[in-house]
């Protein structure tokens, strides 16, 4: 389904159940809704799931113009009302994290209750990034998706995962493969959701989020250092901290059943089906 803020076109879907607390889900850098994997099967058993494609990714408008989470939450904001929903749970992970910190600030009366995994309030706190890591990163903005993703996965789950689960990156080339896009408008939409994330800074306005707050990473996140969640849970009034040892970035990928049981436990109070 497809709705729009302004003159930005927005791609979600609903799924799960049709008589489950309503949860959205933000997802990261360049990832759709097919990222969601098994999660959201697992989170379909228990809620009604409102996942979208953020602007600049998969099936939503890429507008030429550098992006805002203040702006992408807004476009999450607009999905809601498209779907209905008045409040609901949100999750957000990584670059989605950051849009559901400025959906609570902006929105607070959209928000039961906040999720925020892999994330940070601002790139200017925490543990930097191996410089590894941010030459990785920035071949995103010239190598063929394929190429990127290569370089990429090995960042976002952790080694043993991967070790175990080397057909990831394939599954991820192949979703890539099946959102044909232009060169040109790819490394736009990476350039794009990447000025949004460097942007990013909700540090002053963090304590006065209202919404109960539930943040978590995993202890070998090679992306968004760990101690970027434990600033996060300081600054957000009553926000519970969850660690899961060994995860890496992507825990929708790593770590679906965990995940799904802290979402249920803090956001649902269905039992799956």
């Amino acid at each position: 389904m497809y709705t729009h803020h302004g003159r930005v076109r927005l791609y979600y879907e609903i799924g799960g159940r049709s008589d489950g607390p309503p949860l959205l889900l933000l997802r990261g850098l360049t990832r759709t809704i097919r990222h969601w994997g098994p999660l959201l099967t697992e989170l379909g058993n228990s809620f009604r799931t409102i996942a979208m494609d953020n602007r600049g990714a998969g099936h939503s408008d890429a507008p030429w113009r550098l992006y805002t989470t203040a702006a992408m939450a807004d476009d999450a904001a607009a999905v809601l009302s498209a779907a209905g929903v008045d409040r609901a749970a949100v999750f957000g992970i990584s670059l989605g994290g950051a849009i559901a910190q400025e959906l609570a600030l902006r929105h607070p009366q959209r928000v039961n209750q906040l999720v925020l995994g892999c994330t940070r309030a601002s790139g200017k706190e925490g543990e930097r990034p191996d410089p590894a890591v941010v030459r990785a990163l920035l071949s995103l903005l010239w190598l063929p998706e394929a190429d990127a993703l290569a370089r990429t996965t090995p960042l976002v789950v952790s080694a043993p995962y991967l070790a175990q689960h080397p057909e990831l990156l394939a599954e991820w080339q192949a979703l890539a493969r099946n959102q044909p896009t232009r060169r040109a408008r790819v490394s736009w939409r990476r350039i794009a959701q990447l000025a949004a994330i460097l942007r990013h800074d909700t540090r002053a306005r963090l304590p006065t989020i209202t919404a109960p707050t539930l943040v978590i990473s995993g202890d070998a996140d090679r992306l968004i250092d760990v101690s970027c969640s434990h600033l996060l849970a300081r600054r957000i009034p009553g926000a519970r901290l969850e660690i899961l040892p060994g995860a890496g970035h992507d825990l929708p990928a790593e770590r679906p059943a965990e995940l799904a049981a802290l979402l249920r436990d803090f956001c649902g109070p269905l039992t799956p089906r």
